[in-house]
């Protein structure tokens, strides 16, 4: 009983952690379908071979799953919304140019300042029709 206690601990904490790339989703999600088809395993055939088909299995099935599932999320796009028609094209903003520089460290009377970088905008950009 404590085992799975144990394992269903560890699949909530896996099961909660976010994902935010393909790798990690894949692996987040061959995790869980691992333990998960441990744990069912186990519970099965109560020994260790069948604890490892349902490993083996669960991850498998959870990593295909985890990847799809971040494949799926790309490719929504999200589109602005805008109360023009689509006739009526807005204009796009240039990119604007901005400078830095790096202030070396300095001693004003008996204030040191230690080096920081300045940011500078030299040309805030401007509507463009492009």
């Amino acid at each position: 009983m404590e085992m799975k206690m144990k394992a269903g601990a560890i699949s909530l904490l896996l099961l909660l952690n976010g994902c935010a790339t393909t790798t990690k989703s894949t692996l987040l999600g061959a995790a869980i379908g691992g333990a998960a088809g441990g744990m069912v395993g186990q519970a099965e055939s109560r020994n260790s071979q069948g604890t490892a088909i349902g490993l083996a299995i669960g991850a498998g099935v959870g990593g295909l799953i985890g990847y799809l599932a971040h494949k799926g999320k790309g490719s929504k796009e999200a589109t602005p919304a805008t109360p023009f028609s689509d006739g009526d094209l807005l204009p796009s903003l240039t990119k604007p140019k901005i400078r830095s520089i790096v202030v070396p460290d300095t001693i004003e009377g008996n204030k040191y300042i230690k080096s920081h970088r300045v940011f500078i905008l030299e040309d805030a950009g401007s509507w463009s029709r492009d």
